[in-house]
């Protein structure tokens, strides 16, 4: 059985995978450079300084980068064994209330992080290591991946609201956690697209 898309992961699905993609690749170019970083300090005896720092950013930024590609695609984990056992209408309701809260969440951290950037500013503050790095860039990107995350997650939670009340049971399948079967045809036609791409090669 075909699913059934959801129509604002057209509009928002392409922003979100292009923000999880320049996460990927930034962890990409850091791993090069923290071998780059062992092998000089193994076998030239110098260091670049800083990787270390550079990887926490990393780490908290492209952590926040994905939050809402891993929203668009379902892979947040949701805690489901009693859900299905419910009647519909519940479940529609849960499920609702369940994108209301992580819309609210991520509406709060956002607007945290904002506090957060905000003193930065205030105080021009610096890291206290030899990069002496404004704190102002880490975490202007570590907002930017939660602004788009809230973004995501209030515009689902609305849609869910809308659902709510005009049609229950395609709320269940939109928002409702990601089924077996789902997690099947998913993974087929990963496969399918894996093989097609190696057919094409000459």
């Amino acid at each position: 059985m075909a699913r059934d898309p959801n129509p604002l992961a057209r509009w928002l699905g392409p922003p979100a995978k292009f923000l999880a993609i320049l996460g990927g690749w930034w962890l990409l170019l850091l791993s090069f450079i923290t071998c780059f970083e062992v092998l000089g300090r193994k076998l030239l005896g110098f260091s670049l300084q800083g990787v270390d720092e550079v990887g926490a950013y990393t780490t908290a930024i492209v952590s926040s980068l994905a939050f809402a590609w891993a929203l668009v695609g379902k892979s947040h984990t949701r805690v489901d064994f009693l859900l299905g056992k419910l009647p519909a209408p519940l479940r529609a309701l849960l499920n609702a209330l369940a994108y209301a809260l992580l819309a609210a969440v991520a509406v709060f951290a956002t607007l945290r992080g904002w506090d957060v950037l905000d003193e930065s500013l205030l105080f021009d503050a610096h890291s206290v290591t030899p990069l002496q790095t404004p704190l102002w860039i880490p975490q202007s990107l570590w907002l930017a991946g939660l602004a788009a995350f809230a973004l995501v997650a209030v515009a689902y939670a609305l849609h869910a609201a809308w659902l709510l009340l005009a049609d229950r049971d395609r709320l269940n399948r939109l928002y409702g956690p990601i089924t077996l079967d789902e997690e099947v045809e998913l993974e087929a036609g990963a496969v399918m697209a894996r093989t097609a791409g190696k057919d094409a090669l000459p």
